[in-house]
């Protein structure tokens, strides 16, 4: 009988450092977290990577600066340039991508001369 409890010494071994492992996998997340950027704190970086001229697809877009230098996530681009459209800052339209077979959506900002 003395052999039975032998069995879990291992385990609760390993189990006395879970607390810990869980404080520092919290830690870290939220660590992580503060590093994210919200999407209204987006907004005047991806205007200010928009042209009042050229018409520019997402891609082109996540390349220029001050996006160039950052990671956006490209759902995360979107949603902002969609918004932005809805405000009235943006302009989107669809366009050919070079093959003639896929349409692709561009944008370009609405230039300040023009309010």
């Amino acid at each position: 009988m003395a052999g039975m409890g032998m069995d879990d010494d291992p385990l609760l071994a390993i189990l006395r450092y879970a607390p810990i492992v869980f404080v520092v996998l919290g830690v870290g997340f939220v660590v992580w977290l503060a590093r994210q950027r919200l999407p209204f704190e987006l907004q005047p970086d991806i205007l200010a990577a928009l042209s009042d001229t050229e018409a520019l697809p997402t891609s082109t877009i996540r390349q220029r600066p001050p996006l160039a230098y950052q990671d956006v996530d490209v759902k995360t681009l979107a949603g902002v340039l969609e918004r932005l459209c809805n405000d009235g800052l943006v302009v989107r339209w669809y366009a050919d991508d070079g093959d003639g077979r896929a349409r692709q959506a561009v944008y370009r900002r609405v230039s300040s001369d023009s309010t």
